[in-house]
């Protein structure tokens, strides 16, 4: 686990042993250090070699920890992952929620709370794919159970529905038009009109929700993708022509 580590308070607690970034080290965490401002961070290193969390170590400066909060979010590398901030008890109603915080944790830092807090970041923001469990942000799809659990809750799908889940997920970051998912998902070519696709994703958007529905993107003139980077885990053949009808 790959952890920024960013200290609010004089760059001298960096070296404190009891600061988060002596206690994630002790853990065996991959640990970089830097200053409130983030200015003496390496962004060139940091897109190469990818965190994984980012720790913003307030203590009694949490002010200055949500600023630097704040901040990030125009920081590339570190915009688009979780943040736990540390704080102290006496601070805690400055806690501003909105800031943009996933998580929160108290000073003095007990090395099994914070290692057992940044893990739950961790599984949160994760994901993953193999041949029976894919995993993307809060949604898990067992593919051997058959079952779609979103933050611990199951979904119940019909079998298209779970279907078209399924093939979307496995083939995240890739654009498929409808006449595509109909040959992939349904197995064959549909007569009955290539609007059932819409209809589908339609229900498994509402399934999922306000939140986790983004994550099935509708590609204006061409189709459907589920977000993600992640490479197919089965090969597809490219999309050849716009095949789709006017979108929604």
């Amino acid at each position: 686990m790959r952890v920024v580590v960013l200290c609010a308070e004089p760059e001298a607690a960096l070296r404190d042993d009891e600061s988060a970034a002596s206690v994630l080290q002790d853990l065996g965490c991959d640990v970089v250090t830097a200053r409130f401002d983030a200015g003496d961070l390496n962004e060139e290193a940091l897109l190469a070699r990818p965190a994984t969390l980012c720790v913003i170590d307030a203590g009694d400066e949490i002010e200055r920890g949500q600023r630097c909060l704040r901040k990030l979010q125009g920081f590339a590398p570190l915009a688009e992952l979780p943040v736990l901030l540390i704080t102290t008890v006496p601070r805690l109603p400055a806690l501003d929620f909105s800031a943009g915080m996933a998580d929160f944790c108290l000073r003095p830092v007990v090395p099994a709370e914070l290692y057992a807090r940044l893990r739950q970041l961790d599984w949160k923001s994760a994901t993953f794919g193999s041949d029976e469990v894919i995993k993307v942000d809060d949604l898990v799809i067992d593919i051997a159970g058959y079952e779609a659990h979103l933050r611990g809750r199951r979904l119940d799908f019909t079998h298209q529905e779970f279907e078209l889940l399924r093939f979307l997920a496995q083939n995240r970051g890739k654009v498929f038009t409808r006449e595509q998912l109909l040959q992939k998902v349904w197995g064959y070519r549909y007569y009955g009109g290539s609007r059932t696709v819409d209809i589908h994703v339609r229900r498994v958007r509402a399934k999922l929700g306000m939140v986790a529905g983004g994550l099935i993107e509708t590609v204006r003139n061409v189709g459907y993708k589920m977000r993600g980077s992640e490479p197919a885990t089965d090969a597809e053949d490219a999309i050849e022509d716009d095949e789709s009808d006017a979108e929604d």
